[in-house]
């Protein structure tokens, strides 16, 4: 197995001897034995284990069984004790998903720390075989079909071409001890049960599984690499970036051929839920009513007349700014004063202003229920909210919209779009200002 793995590693092209490495290790025999042929093969590494203290006795066992490994080997040993249950509670996640982020969060300290160019994990043929069963069960596309990738930016899994078994003949061979966690032998958790139940009753059938499964997954890589390029091609025609998001044509997403897929793709990463897309989607290929809101616990998207409006969602605060002379403007990244040289026709971005008229503390803040104010060259009010829906402003638009209030709570200027009759200028006056907002 050790020349195996040296040929592989070389051919591969996945880590040579001149690189800084890290391996997690966690006592196991798959972590074990990893580190006994990285040390045979003489590249440059060292350990890092997590004691998540879920298995008392058993997890301090396992940190004096690497820390003796550490001193077998001579290799430098890292030790993270962390908190798992507390970081579950904080997180509202599950025991394997809060032990799997606080693993990698801190692996990744450790890289930066040390230096060191890749992360090695001890994963295997039949880990990768597992995950394949887990991503169909959950439903999945031929991504999912990939199992575990070999390497990535800086995760390298050097043993993911080896079966299982070769790993345990290997450890029986050169007498390698290692640690057992028993609740590997449990099957009531979901990959346990596919590990110790589904995959020996799939062995009588086919023998050659492991060997089976590498194939196809080969052939999968390769296959969702050349979707992968497609649906990167049709998102440069779908998709149009924004300051603050993305726009999705809509138009052009249902005239596609393959709509579902497509939309599924583009929204991946932004958190939205199988339900959700398929409510968009309906919405899209039913010429649903506009103006329909989606959230997922990161995103927003609404749906327009004619577009998709994605866009990060951000807190928003009661008030952006307190303003509380024409000084504290000069403070504002968002604010030009500039003194009025020669009156012109103002741009939208742009308003004059007669600093008699002004009340501190000014505000700057988002629209609230109920705000109204009086139109420019109109003499009635009318509400914020009315004049927004007449400049048939988006709810991203919307949302970004600030209004600038008065210290007596008059608005002077729905920013960008329309000032106040009230703070009407006359352009003849001597000691006006020319208030520019940075967007």
């Amino acid at each position: 197995m050790l020349q195996k793995f040296q040929t592989h590693i070389k051919n591969n092209k996945l880590f040579s001897k001149e690189d800084k490495l890290i391996l997690g290790i966690s006592g196991g025999e798959d972590s074990v034995v990893l580190a006994y042929l990285l040390k045979e093969s003489g590249f440059n590494f060292a350990l890092a284990h997590v004691n998540f203290n879920l298995r008392g006795k058993d997890s301090k066992a396992d940190e004096r069984f690497c820390k003796a490994l550490a001193k077998k080997l001579k290799l430098e040993l890292h030790v993270k004790l962390v908190d798992v249950k507390a970081y579950c509670k904080a997180h509202k996640v599950n025991i394997q998903l809060a032990a799997r982020n606080l693993r990698y969060d801190w692996f990744n300290e450790l890289l930066k720390e040390s230096q060191s160019q890749f992360l090695l994990t001890a994963h295997h043929l039949n880990d990768s075989i597992e995950t394949q069963f887990i991503n169909l069960i959950r439903g999945t596309g031929i991504k999912g079909l990939k199992g575990i990738p070999e390497k990535g930016s800086k995760v390298v899994r050097p043993l993911l071409h080896f079966k299982k078994a070769e790993i345990a003949s290997y450890a029986k061979k050169n007498k390698i001890t290692s640690r057992l966690d028993k609740s590997n032998l449990e099957d009531k958790y979901q990959r346990n049960f596919i590990r110790l139940q589904v995959i020996p009753k799939l062995k009588k059938l086919n023998p050659q599984l492991e060997q089976t499964f590498l194939s196809n997954t080969q052939r999968f890589q390769e296959e969702s690499a050349i979707i992968e390029d497609y649906l990167e091609a049709k998102s440069k025609e779908l998709v149009s970036p924004t300051e603050d998001g993305i726009t999705i044509h809509k138009s052009k997403l249902k005239k596609a051929k393959y709509p579902s897929t497509l939309l599924h793709s583009l929204l991946s990463g932004y958190g939205f839920n199988e339900s959700q897309r398929k409510s968009i989607l309906q919405n899209i290929l039913s010429n649903g009513l506009s103006g329909k809101s989606f959230y997922s616990n990161t995103h927003h998207l609404t749906i327009e007349r004619t577009e998709l409006l994605l866009k990060k969602i951000v807190p928003v605060q009661e008030h952006d700014f307190i303003i509380k002379s024409l000084n504290d403007f000069k403070t504002l990244k968002k604010f030009k004063l500039s003194p009025n040289k020669a009156f012109i026709i103002p741009n939208k971005n742009e308003l004059y202003l007669n600093p008699t008229k002004l009340i501190y503390p000014l505000t700057v803040r988002h629209k609230q229920t109920g705000d109204k104010f009086k139109p420019f060259g109109m003499k009635g009010f009318k509400l914020v909210s009315d004049f927004m829906k007449d400049q048939k402003l988006s709810v991203f638009e919307k949302e970004k919209c600030r209004l600038l209030v008065n210290g007596n709570d008059e608005i002077i200027w729905v920013i960008q779009y329309r000032s106040d009759e009230r703070y009407r200028v006359n352009p003849n006056e001597s000691k006006l200002i020319k208030l520019t907002y940075l967007d």
